[in-house]
């Protein structure tokens, strides 16, 4: 994703050692939000209007994260090709290891289907009237900070 043209990729992980209030800063700031199917993903009540979410999977918890995005109003993407998908081993539950659990399994997954969902997200921010207002209003902002220097 890094070589993706004027894309900035942070990886933060949001923990008990990351301060709650730094945590919701970077999520109000982040244009994309992506993660597998984890507590994590809450923090997508967080991010600007014209957001874009990404459940890399869904552990087969489908419209969880789906309905909150919905209802908060940012844009849902979830992996949509299972072939291209896969764990590397059984996932077994925390507390009663005797049974299998797809939340608690490691996964894997094709990078070319990766990169291409990433680029429908970004298109999608991209094009977001919010988005696209939000930048104009920025650029005007730094456009008058210009110009006061030189007026100085």
């Amino acid at each position: 994703m890094k070589e993706l043209p004027n894309v900035e990729v942070q990886m933060v992980d949001y923990t008990w050692k990351l301060p709650f209030l730094q945590q919701l800063q970077l999520t109000h700031n982040s244009d994309i939000f992506m993660s597998i199917h984890g507590s994590g993903l809450t923090h997508l009540l967080f991010l600007p209007d014209w957001a874009a979410v990404f459940e890399i999977y869904n552990c087969d918890d489908s419209n969880c994260y789906w309905d909150l995005a919905r209802l908060r109003g940012v844009k849902y993407f979830t992996w949509q090709k299972q072939e291209l998908l896969w764990s590397d081993s059984v996932g077994r539950h925390p507390t009663r290891p005797e049974e299998e659990h797809k939340k608690f399994t490691n996964y894997g997954f094709d990078k070319t289907e990766f990169i291409r969902i990433v680029k429908q997200m970004i298109d999608y921010v991209r094009r977001n009237p919010k988005f696209v207002a939000k930048q104009r209003k920025l650029r005007r902002l730094q456009k008058d900070k210009e110009n006061l220097k030189t007026e100085l």
